[in-house]
């Protein structure tokens, strides 16, 4: 029987030892009597395509419409079974079987198989590949060892029994393995195709081959313009709607406007606090919140060692943030749509136990993060003090990217009014998708962006621990690592559980590991015509399984 009859199932590891509980949901139906004749979308975007290698992506973008794993993320932002036909975890919840379903092709006709995704991840922990984020896979056993070039990629916990069947063995309890493994980075990869064409492999479309819905089109593709086409060989292609994805590179935002009014495009950034004035009342227009926070991280090992001791100090990271009028900074920048940073989970990311409280508002020491002028001096002059200066110049390190100069500019503006002594030089650097993620820090200051890529508040927590590669500024705490690895290690979604991390996220806005500043929203004008995208808050933004033109 064709999988894409039955329901989906979504998984949900409960208090039972060695199984799980079940529900169904009915998937979207059709609205095919209401749809427009041609169904072709056209989208923008301000990078070309560079890989189709999903081990070496740090943002997936459009391309996580071609990829699938054994979990997808439903419209209710949690996992749900998808090349996977179920899953059995034994008692102690360090194993999870899964079983495949037998009819799941990728886009050249090849089955996909458990060793498929045997290959992809131990590929992704292989130090030849480089993944960008490959820390996610901490916690799937001999995982850190690998990371830590002490044992090889062949040795992690997971492996393939017969052609449908993949074990997947753990350090310890993961209760949020199923949000994790909905990310695209855990999604398979055709070993056949790879070995095929060697270093060819995924450079252009034609050396790639794909599991999701849609699949990068071979012919047509340039410098400035790709396209996706439907996957004929995808297990769920009646659901199917587009028939083409067209994908533009526009390095004018200007030639975007032009092109979006002229109906050339079907969705357009608003990129300016005037722009969004101007539509926010239009039925185009939408903001979409996402689980992403930007943040200043502190570097305490540059080149001045005087900065160095400065920064180090506690104080001198409550006086900056203190300084900071977070509530004017994302308006001035990002629209009225921004939220100031309660802690360093964004809003809507986690809810509590049966779903009682979000994270983001049951954060402890939100004070720390509150503008409070005549407080910030004191901790300032205090923290100068300690290192023998009365005033001190530091650079602010920012991304060569919208919106990141004016957010720069109004930063400095803010503490330099309100800190006494202190002057600040803006430093840009270059824009590229992983710098925020492991590249050293560029400035003593440094405006960076992290978003989550589960829906966890652990997939914002564990990025500051010690041993983490996101943790470029290397703050430590000894008691915030235990309280995220007792995280790690909690066997289920429970009431300990959240209270644990909300103390971990307690210590790090205590101490101002970082300093959170407010969690943008990107707002577009998009065609009223569009239906049926599901617009993610976490992992990845857009999902066009389902989407269709309306007539």
């Amino acid at each position: 029987m064709k999988h894409w009859i039955i329901p989906f199932l979504i998984i949900l590891v409960g208090g039972l030892a060695g199984c799980t509980r079940i529900t169904t949901v009915n998937s979207t139906s059709d609205s095919k009597g209401v749809m427009a004749k041609h169904q072709t979308l056209n989208l923008a975007t301000g990078t070309p395509l560079t890989t189709l290698d999903t081990d070496k992506m740090a943002q997936f973008g459009r391309l996580n419409n071609t990829i699938e794993g054994l979990y997808q993320t439903n419209r209710d932002g949690q996992a749900q079974l998808a090349l996977a036909q179920r899953v059995k975890v034994n008692a102690a919840k360090t194993t999870y079987t899964f079983t495949l379903w037998k009819d799941s092709y990728w886009s050249n006709g090849d089955l996909i198989t458990a060793q498929n995704f045997v290959y992809a991840w131990r590929r992704a922990l292989d130090p030849r590949t480089k993944a960008p984020d490959a820390d996610l896979f901490r916690g799937i056993r001999h995982a850190k060892q690998i990371l830590a070039g002490q044992l090889p990629a062949s040795q992690l916990g997971v492996q393939a029994q017969g052609r449908f069947k993949l074990i997947v063995h753990l350090d310890h309890p993961m209760a949020e393995l199923p949000q994790r493994l909905a990310y695209p980075l855990f999604g398979p990869q055709n070993q056949r195709i790879a070995k095929k064409f060697g270093k060819k492999y995924a450079t252009k479309p034609e050396y790639q081959v794909y599991a999701g819905p849609f699949m990068v089109s071979s012919h047509g593709d340039t410098q400035h313009h790709w396209h996706m086409v439907p996957n004929p060989h995808y297990w769920d292609r009646k659901h199917v709607y587009l028939t083409r994805i067209n994908v533009n590179v526009y390095r004018s935002q200007a030639q975007a406007w032009r092109d979006y009014r002229a109906g050339k495009l079907d969705e357009v950034r608003l990129l300016t606090k005037k722009s969004v004035k101007a539509y926010e009342y239009k039925n185009s227009y939408t903001a979409r919140p996402y689980s992403r926070m930007i943040l200043i991280s502190y570097r305490r090992d540059g080149p001045n060692a005087v900065h160095n001791q400065l920064l180090a100090q506690r104080q001198a990271h409550l006086a900056i943030s203190h300084a900071i009028n977070r509530q004017a900074l994302g308006q001035d920048t990002y629209g009225n749509a921004s939220l100031p940073a309660q802690g360093i989970v964004p809003a809507g990311l986690s809810r509590g136990v049966r779903g009682t409280a979000d994270f983001a508002a049951s954060q402890p020491n939100q004070k720390t993060l509150k503008y409070q002028p005549q407080l910030a001096q004191r901790e300032w002059r205090h923290a100068l003090s300690q290192v023998g200066l009365t005033k001190v110049t530091l650079t602010l390190s920012y991304h060569e990217a919208l919106n990141s100069q004016s957010l720069a500019k109004k930063l400095q503006h803010q503490l330099t009014k309100t800190l006494p002594g202190l002057t600040i030089k803006l430093k840009a650097r270059d824009w590229k998708f992983d710098d925020d993620r492991s590249a050293p820090l560029a400035g003593d200051l440094n405006l960076a962006t992290q978003r989550a890529q589960y829906a966890d508040p652990l997939s914002m927590l564990s990025l500051y621990t010690s041993t983490s590669t996101a943790n470029t500024g290397h703050w430590r705490n000894f008691d915030y690592d235990d309280l995220v690895a007792q995280a790690s290690n909690a066997p289920a979604f429970n009431a300990r559980r959240w209270k644990t991390l909300l103390k971990a996220d307690g210590i790090l806005m205590q101490h101002q590991g970082v300093t959170p500043l407010f969690q943008p929203a990107s707002t577009y004008l998009v065609n009223p015509h569009l239906n049926g995208v599901q617009f993610n808050t976490v992992g990845t933004q857009s999902n066009f399984k389902e989407a269709y033109f309306v007539k």
